[in-house]
């Protein structure tokens, strides 16, 4: 390895490890190259010098193409030295041939991402986690950072305000997330509609006492639909989503009567929140458009 490990001779034995994993770490820059190429060896030495003054932010690994013939097939390569960039375990920028330091410098720099975007990623993680303790108070710092980066704030104050906001709901906390939530449509954000509706279920879910209260009243009179939308609201809350669209979808179908527009807006809320592709989603939204 030269330069710390941060340039190495990868083939195709290694390159799963050494390239696609190795990229969900940090960025992995692939020259493809070849000893008989005269470009490559004019590209070579500027690609790893510019490599190695980033000291360890981006990795190179060189691909020679007369070693790797199935790699290089694999990846389309018919011009070498052909360059590729992979992060999260995908290619995200690309060139062929030689080129100047100018244009490797600048090329590699928007490889880099910014600490805060690391910051985030972690706590995003942490999120997802649901550890709260670590992921609040790294999300309000953040935040309280990019406040003095317009530029940087504009790309990611939303995705750190979302964040936080999916965080306190998971925790049980609507009060808290209710003013995040509020930032976000301040913002005019796309993520604010489903996020404010889940502030509405934890609400709604707490007047009727949780799930048992919720079930308690529908078992009363199961034609309230006040009550079996507050079940409805208590199961989202509490992450049953497939048995709050259940109930949602009974309401569903009379958008006149009390809560029927309600259960629909609920419905396509959780199917955001779902993601589109999710057999939920699928099943859920083809029961919706059979009863509406």
């Amino acid at each position: 390895m030269e330069a710390a490990g941060v340039i190495k001779d990868v083939t195709a034995s290694r390159f799963a490890a050494e390239v696609i994993e190795r990229s969900r770490t940090l960025p992995v820059v692939v020259d493809f190259w070849a000893a008989w190429c005269g470009p490559c060896r004019v590209l070579g030495p500027v690609l790893e010098r510019e490599v190695a003054a980033l000291a360890g932010k981006v990795e190179l690994a060189k691909v020679d193409t007369e070693e790797s013939p199935a790699l290089a097939a694999e990846y389309g390569i018919q011009g070498i030295p052909a360059v590729k960039a992979f992060r999260d375990g995908a290619i995200v920028s690309e060139f062929v041939g030689a080129r100047p330091a100018t244009f490797i410098k600048d090329w590699l720099a928007a490889l880099v991402p910014p600490p805060e975007l690391l910051a985030l990623e972690a706590a995003e993680r942490a999120v997802r986690a649901g550890d709260r303790a670590a992921a609040e108070p790294a999300l309000r710092s953040l935040l309280a950072a990019l406040a003095a980066q317009p530029e940087l704030d504009r790309r990611l104050g939303a995705r750190a305000l979302a964040a936080l906001a999916r965080l306190l709901l998971g925790a049980g906390d609507a009060a808290a997330a209710d003013p995040i939530v509020t930032a976000l449509e301040d913002r005019g954000d796309g993520q604010a509609g489903t996020l404010r509706q889940r502030v509405t279920f934890a609400r709604d879910a707490e007047r009727a006492g949780g799930v048992a209260g919720a079930r308690a009243a529908l078992a009363r009179d199961p034609a309230d639909r006040e009550a079996r939308w507050a079940l409805g609201a208590a199961l989202a809350s509490a992450g049953e989503i497939e048995a709050a669209l259940a109930e949602f979808l009974e309401l569903a179908p009379s958008k006149s009567k009390p809560r029927g527009a309600d259960a629909r807006t609920a419905m396509l809320a959780l199917f955001e929140t779902l993601g589109h592709d999710d057999p939920l989603t699928r099943d859920y939204r083809r029961r919706l458009q059979i009863v509406t």
